[in-house]
């Protein structure tokens, strides 16, 4: 049986099967900048990516894809 490949969610690279849409990459990403902006909420997109080493893009891509992930949310609750 050929194996499951699918992008990841975030960065767009191949990846394997996985319960996750992300790449354990971009999970850690993910993580570091959600407890970053957890502890300091007022933090403009270009500090979260200086304070946590995460690029600048990445962080615009996961903020776009948090709005369009509460849009689905609201969407389903209506």
């Amino acid at each position: 049986m050929k194996e499951f490949v699918r992008n990841c969610r975030l960065c767009k690279e191949p990846m394997k099967s996985s319960p996750f849409m992300m790449c354990p990459t971009c999970l850690r990403d993910s993580e570091q900048v959600r407890n970053f902006v957890q502890k300091n909420p007022h933090v403009s997109l270009v500090e979260i990516s200086r304070y946590t080493k995460v690029s600048l893009e990445k962080v615009e891509d996961m903020v776009y894809l948090g709005h369009n992930r509460k849009g689905e949310l609201e969407s389903e609750l209506h």
